[in-house]
């Protein structure tokens, strides 16, 4: 597998400085296309898919793309995803005209293009026949992201874990992810997510099976340090008539509450010790299946969300005496919060797991 996806440093600067003005960003391959390569080979998209999914360049750009690297497929078919990604790895990501954007170099731009590209197929090849119950399907894909960012075993163990029998190997490697979560977050994976992992093997087709395990992969192993990005673009997908989608007016209230927030703490951290500090405010949403979902897309779009989200009522009694229809979309949102990149947002996920038994 690729090495470890942390950020690097950029050349020519020191740890935790900003670049100089006169830095130029250049592609260089850490040596993942191989791996994310044979991860996208059974697939295609149309050219405006494959534009839309790499986010880096128009249609136009991408008919060129695909007449250099697969110079005799017709104009009107589907490209194939494996000779695009190579060829943006060789030819076009190294050449400075071609860099993406103003900003910095991105270490791992490829591993995200991969995902994305990849998140495309997911949500062309599931959206029409799953939709009816699209939550439970994100919640699975949502697990096995998170499992692929601790994942320490090989890509071909973890593309088994849908199988209706998995690897030996594959089955040893999962007991240790789960073993390195925090403390936290163990009764919410064994309770809740493994059981339901466990129920889906077999479920799907061979193909099916290797599409959402190589997403996973993509996502949560190569790309790990941007899950949000082409999880909730699957759920954005599968979700497109559905209420629950925030709009911008949603958003911005939320914005709202979370700079008042902010500011109140500023001025409690300046006022004296005798003065009583006002109590955080919340955005309350409704405690079923709407509200969960809202709430899931929204720390997609504002990671910090989570901070001032309330329910207003509690996810039951017990995992058991929640309705059918809203646990889908309430574990899903425990998959987000999980997804966070801080402590806060996973330590949030247990303790609305622990409510919801009526701890």
């Amino acid at each position: 597998m690729a090495a470890s996806n942390l950020p690097g440093t950029l050349p020519g600067t020191l740890p935790g400085t900003l670049p100089s003005a006169n830095y130029q960003p250049a592609y260089r391959s850490n040596g993942a296309c191989d791996d994310l390569a044979e991860l996208v080979a059974p697939y295609s998209l149309s050219r405006a898919q494959l534009a839309e999914a790499t986010g880096i360049a128009d249609e136009a750009t991408v008919n060129g793309w695909v007449e250099q690297c697969c110079p005799d497929l017709a104009a009107d078919a589907p490209a194939p995803l494996e000779p695009v990604l190579r060829y943006l790895d060789e030819t076009y990501l190294p050449d400075p005209a071609n860099w993406p954007g103003t900003n910095p170099y991105d270490e791992f731009i490829l591993e995200n293009i991969a995902a994305r590209m990849l998140a495309r197929v997911v949500a062309d090849t599931f959206g029409a026949d799953r939709s009816g119950n699209y939550r439970e399907l994100l919640a699975l894909v949502a697990t096995l992201v998170l499992i692929a960012r601790c994942w320490a075993g090989t890509d071909e163990a973890f593309l088994t874990l849908l199988n209706a029998e998995p690897t030996a190997e594959a089955g040893e490697y999962l007991q240790e992810a789960i073993a390195n979560a925090p403390e936290s977050l163990y009764p919410l994976l064994t309770e809740l997510l493994l059981p339901a992992l466990r129920e889906a093997r077999g479920t799907f087709t061979a193909d099916e099976a290797r599409l959402l395990t190589g997403y996973a992969l993509a996502a949560g192993y190569y790309a790990g340090e941007h899950p949000y990005e082409t999880l909730s673009g699957i759920h954005i997908a599968f979700a497109a008539d559905d209420r629950a989608l925030p709009d911008a007016d949603l958003i911005r209230r939320v914005e709202d509450v979370l700079k008042a927030n902010f500011s109140a703490a500023r001025v409690g951290a300046d006022a004296s010790a005798t003065e009583a500090n006002p109590e955080p405010r919340n955005f309350v949403l409704p405690g079923n299946q709407d509200g969960y979902e809202t709430a899931a897309h929204l720390v997609a779009v504002l990671p910090q969300a989570h901070d001032v989200i309330a329910f207003s009522t509690r996810p039951g009694e017990g995992t058991s005496a929640l309705a059918e229809d809203p646990r889908a979309a309430f574990t899903l949102y425990l998959c987000y919060l999980m997804l966070g990149d801080d402590e806060s947002s996973e330590e949030r996920a247990a303790e609305l797991y622990r409510a919801s038994r009526g701890e």
